[in-house]
């Protein structure tokens, strides 16, 4: 069984990006068409560390 602290790096922080997205009420997608919400600064923190991750592990 495979678990988070198996995981490679970029797998793991893909985990805690997707985790936090879920449980986010900023994340969550707005159903009425035509409003916008402000980009959910720990979201984007996330998003940030997990693709430098992935970067790196793409590259070697």
């Amino acid at each position: 069984m495979t678990t988070i602290s198996t995981l490679p790096p970029a797998k793991a922080a893909f985990v805690d990006l997707s985790e936090h997205c879920v449980r986010c009420r900023d994340c969550r997608p707005n159903p009425k068409p035509g409003d916008t919400k402000p980009e959910c600064q720990e979201a984007a923190k996330l998003y940030r560390a997990w693709f430098d991750l992935w970067r790196e592990e793409v590259r070697s």
